[in-house]
Formats: C-alpha cells, structure tokens, sequence
C-alpha cells in the first residue's frame, strides 16, 4: 500500500454519530474521512511508526491493536469510538486479570496510534490510567529456587525449556534472556562461557558449572549452534520481532510454571537476573564486582574500580552466590 503521509485528518472524537458528511438517510458518506474504520486507522498509524519507531513499540501497537479489536468484538467506525468505549476498554482488560502496567502500556500504545490519525485524544485517554506502579520486588528466595528446580514437568514440553533457561540464566551470573536466547555453543572456550552481551557489548566471562552443562545438554539440537532452541523459527525480514514473540511466550511461560509450582511471585524474565544480584548483595560480594558481572556500563563512581577487576574474582563472585544452589 502507497501511502501519502503528508495529510491531515480531523476526526470528532466523543461523538457516537458524525455531525456531517451524511448521506440522506444519515448514514456517515463513504466518502468522507469520519468514515475510516478503526481498523483501517490503526493500521496505517503502524505502517507510519514503522519508519520512525523501534520494533518493540511497534510490537506493542500491534498487540494493543488485536486487543482492542477483540474488546470491540470487530471493526467499527474511527469516530464513533468514545471516552466511554476506553474506559470499559480498561475495566475489560482488569477483568481479564491483565496487571496495571500493562493496560497502560496497552491504552498509552492506542492512544499514540490514534493521535497519528486523528486528534484530541486527551478527552479520549483523560479517565484511564496510563502511568506506571513501582512494581513488585523482582528477586525471589532460594527456597522458591529449589521449588522451580525440583518442580516435575513434562519433558520436551515448552514449560520445561522455559523452567530450564530460567535457571541457567540464574546459574549464569543474572545471564539475560535475550543473551541466553542467542548463546551459541560456540561461545563455549574451555571451561567458560566468553561472549558479548546483546545490549551493551560488554564482554562477559562466565564459568561452565555442572548444573548448567546439565541444562545445556538437555536441550542440545543436532545441526544448530544455538545453546536454547528459541529463536529457530525466526523470520529473516523481522527478527527483531520476532524475538519480542519469543520474549512474550516465554514470560507467559514462567507464569505458568509459577502457578504450577504454587509460587505467588511474579516470575518474568527479569526475575533470575534480580535474584542473582540480590544473593551477590546478600552474600556480601562488592558491589563493583556485581556490576562487572551483570555486564552493566552505566557511568557510575563504583564502576570505576571494576575495570581492575580480573575473571577469576568473578568466578569466585558467582561460586559464592550459587553455595547451595548446586
């Protein structure tokens, strides 16, 4: 589809029936712009962020979409959509058990694609909440550790990788998803694990301990250098995209396995990263030695003294969160 995106187009917003461009019998004429479709509308505000936005916007517009679609049990007229039809929006997302953050993300992506093609989305988005609640306290104990490790499930399922990478992203020094995801066996030297994190390029060493050669194995795949088969149905056009899927059935996953398990945490992907670095604190490990180890890069006065740091302290770091893990 060619679009042209220098136009501008008024909407009237609030109104269950447009106030002109009607044809005779008061129906709003085809012709005119109060006749765009939601979902017509919406698509073309993402085909326009494509160009300008990052793919994990532009995966959450996409899935803000389908949901909104789904709430308004189908297509309907653009303008025709109401303060009242968000607000029962956001009650409808509540009772699905959906968590506040989450439905702001959802009203903050809608409202973002509606103001590309219409206007005064204030009034539309005044009465819902699009803010953020400090969320809940990420790390979890080592007695909900030893729960998930010995937790049966059936093997080969996704719920057992999922529980299985959970782990090793623990065992592995707070390893993040997105890193565990792109691990390669390749990236195995010796008795280590030496790569590049995905998001910041900081070089990360990390001792190969016998619980998490156990996981490897496991899940080892004839034909692939991929550590975790994750990401062997990426599309080559969006892979970006593509991980968020991953990312997002993944976290569903955990939240699976929690209710499983009888765990009340909220478990996400963040969570073995959390716990890794709270026992690293908890177990008195210097601060600058959880830094390096988490492979973060942020100009702060602690981290100057991580540069004199040396793999072994690190070993050492992570042998001592993991006493009584393995």
């Amino acid at each position: 589809m060619n679009i042209d995106w220098n136009f501008s187009i008024h909407f009237h917003f609030g109104r269950k029936t447009p106030p002109e461009e009607t044809t005779e019998d008061g129906a709003p004429d085809g012709n005119s712009d109060n006749a765009l479709m939601l979902a017509e509308a919406l698509a073309l505000a993402i085909e326009q962020a494509e160009r300008l936005k990052s793919p994990k916007t532009i995966y959450n517009y996409r899935t803000a979409m389908r949901s909104f679609l789904r709430f308004m049990q189908g297509d309907a007229l653009l303008c025709h959509i109401t303060a009242t039809d968000i607000g029962q929006y956001e009650r409808w997302l509540r009772d699905h058990g959906v968590c506040p953050n989450t439905v702001s993300c959802y009203m903050r992506s809608l409202r973002a694609m509606l103001k590309t093609v219409g206007n005064d989305t204030d009034s539309l988005f005044s009465h819902v909440f699009t803010g953020s609640n400090k969320t809940d306290k990420r790390a979890v104990t080592p007695q909900v550790m030893s729960k998930l490790r010995n937790l049966s499930l059936p093997e080969q399922s996704y719920l057992a990788l999922a529980r299985d990478v959970f782990l090793f992203c623990f065992f592995a020094q707070g390893m993040p998803f997105v890193d565990a995801a792109h691990l390669c066996h390749s990236h195995i030297v010796g008795s280590d694990i030496i790569y590049y994190r995905h998001k910041t390029g900081q070089r990360i060493c990390i001792p190969l301990l016998p619980c998490m050669t156990d996981i490897i194995e496991r899940h080892k795949t004839d034909g692939s250098d991929r550590v975790f088969p994750l990401l062997t149905e990426l599309s080559e056009h969006n892979p970006a995209t593509d991980y968020l899927y991953q990312l997002n059935r993944y976290n569903r996953a955990l939240k699976a396995i929690a209710r499983k398990a009888g765990i009340a945490h909220n478990l996400t992907s963040y969570v073995a990263r959390h716990t890794w670095a709270s026992e690293a604190y908890r177990k008195n490990v210097d601060l600058p030695v959880i830094s390096k180890a988490l492979g973060h890069t942020n100009p702060n006065t602690t981290l100057v003294y991580v540069k004199e740091l040396d793999d072994s302290r690190l070993k050492e770091a992570n042998m001592q969160v993991l006493d009584g893990f393995i």
